[in-house]
């Protein structure tokens, strides 16, 4: 009960929020949630909540909100529902979620199916403007520049919602890297744990395998003196 709660307050925080595009350079696109098409969108215009924005080659914008500045670079997709500010708590509970989104279906008879879930592209892939194998890559780039907006919490989220909708990204070491160490950075070493173990099976190069054992390894330092 007191989960859900947290939940109702947290989702009631963010539907007041109002994006505005304060700056722009090279191109930019919006898409709202409505809609399967991305636009042009220029200075001054309002965003929805359930839209997302890009930016191209060569190309950032500068998005405000209640006064607060936050800017996108280029090859970049972020939501805008998740240019917010999040709690630690908001943040385990968010994670929580996405746990229950990707655990396995089971069919009545004891056996787990997971093709409901995994391998859904949202609408966006279909604009001839994005490639749609490209775009779980452009939405990555998107929530590492939540985490360079100091929105660490939210570019977790936003990186984990992207490896369930395209899941080739899971495998892409260098991001998998970043958002476990903003993880560890944050104190969620039980969290930053489990991801660093499934990066460790992937294909790694000379300098990410001592990178992600010594993190493996601090980790388990820390979880037993405590």
């Amino acid at each position: 009960m007191k989960s859900l709660l947290a939940l109702f307050v947290f989702i009631s925080s963010i539907t007041a929020q109002q994006f505005k595009v304060a700056e722009l350079k090279g191109e930019v696109k919006y898409q709202s949630g409505t809609s399967e098409v991305w636009a042009e969108i220029n200075v001054g215009e309002d965003m929805q909540m359930d839209g997302f924005i890009s930016t191209g080659k060569n190309s950032s914008v500068q998005i405000k909100e209640s006064g607060n500045i936050f800017n996108i670079g280029e090859l970049s997709v972020v939501s805008i529902s998740s240019i917010k500010k999040m709690s630690t708590d908001e943040l385990l509970l968010a994670l929580a979620m996405e746990d229950m989104i990707n655990a396995p279906k089971t069919n009545g008879k004891g056996n787990s199916s997971s093709t409901a879930t995994y391998g859904t592209k949202e609408s966006a892939g279909k604009t001839s403007n994005i490639i749609a194998n490209d775009f779980g890559i452009l939405r990555l780039n998107g929530a590492m520049q939540l985490a360079e907006n100091g929105l660490m919490e939210s570019s977790v989220i936003f990186a984990k919602e992207t490896y369930r909708k395209y899941p080739e990204t899971i495998n892409i070491a260098s991001y998998r890297i970043f958002f476990a160490d903003v993880l560890y950075e944050k104190g969620l070493y039980v969290e930053a744990l489990g991801d660093y173990l499934e990066i460790q099976t992937l294909e790694l190069n000379k300098e990410q395998i001592p990178k992600v054992g010594s993190q493996i390894d601090n980790i388990n330092k820390i979880l037993l003196n405590n």
